[in-house]
């Protein structure tokens, strides 16, 4: 082989390598399923950090997930937006996918989306969909008390405020937020917390979160996944777009499907 063959093979193997180890990741959809205990049937799903500028997942898979899903609600744990309110246009055809999917939908702001000049244009857009944006609020339904707690990275977060409805046993309590960290500042019980930011490190090498500071739970380890809280349980969801880099290295894009099951409590 001559010295031109040897380089043009040379490149053609970076190529597909780089396609199968850093690209392939962003566009191979994975759902992940969740069970969690509690007292009445449902089914959320999950979508976090879409970063809608780099989002390589297909919106046909998105639709064709919810129809076969039937959810009876649908959780947005924000980071709609990567880096301005340039990307709204870009935005509009996912929340328009969401409200033509008829489906009762919850979201939150995330890091991203509170770094934009125009957070309030983002917001009405949200909004203008059908999607209750949660600021530190809960939405009381007859079995559910579904409650977001607004961003923590950028300090927006208020859980008193999110918790202040009154207690009642019989119901779950359904949590949304974007940011895990916030974990760090609740004192009230919860059946489920939702949350994204992290991104499963998307970049899935040792130490990652050593080296960049991502908060608390990420230095600890805690960075993808359900996990145990003194008040309750959570999920770290590994989100469905990328932010900065449009890689992903050994971490698939995620949606996830949380089913809620009603357990029977003897005395």
């Amino acid at each position: 082989m001559t010295l031109i063959t040897w380089i043009l093979a040379g490149v053609i193997f970076f190529l597909l390598a780089w396609e199968v180890f850093f690209i392939l990741p962003t566009k191979w959809l994975k759902v992940e399923r969740v069970d969690w205990e509690g007292n009445t049937n449902k089914k959320i799903l999950q979508i976090s950090d879409l970063h809608i500028r780099h989002m390589r997942v297909s919106l046909a898979n998105i639709k064709a997930l919810i129809h076969a899903e039937q959810p009876d609600y649908i959780f947005l744990t924000g980071d709609y937006i990567d880096q301005s309110e340039k990307e709204f246009e870009t935005l509009k055809p996912f929340l328009q996918l969401i409200e033509e999917s008829g489906v009762e939908t919850y979201a939150v702001l995330g890091n991203h989306d509170r770094d934009i000049d125009d957070v309030k244009g983002l917001e009405d857009l949200i909004n203008q969909h059908g999607i209750h944006l949660l600021k530190n609020e809960f939405v009381e339904k007859d079995d559910v008390v579904i409650v977001g707690v607004d961003d923590h990275a950028q300090g927006y977060h208020d859980p008193e405020k999110s918790f202040s409805f009154l207690g009642n046993d019989k119901k779950d309590v359904l949590v949304l937020t974007h940011d895990p960290d916030v974990l760090l500042k609740v004192k009230h019980s919860f059946t489920m917390l939702v949350c994204g930011h992290l991104h499963g490190k998307q970049v899935n090498i040792p130490y990652f979160f050593k080296i960049k500071n991502m908060g608390q739970l990420a230095k600890q380890g805690i960075y993808q996944g359900k996990h145990d809280h003194e008040h309750g349980s959570f999920y770290i969801s590994k989100g469905i777009g990328q932010s900065r880099w449009n890689i992903r290295f050994f971490v698939r894009s995620e949606v996830t499907v949380h089913t809620l099951r009603s357990v029977k409590k003897y005395s």
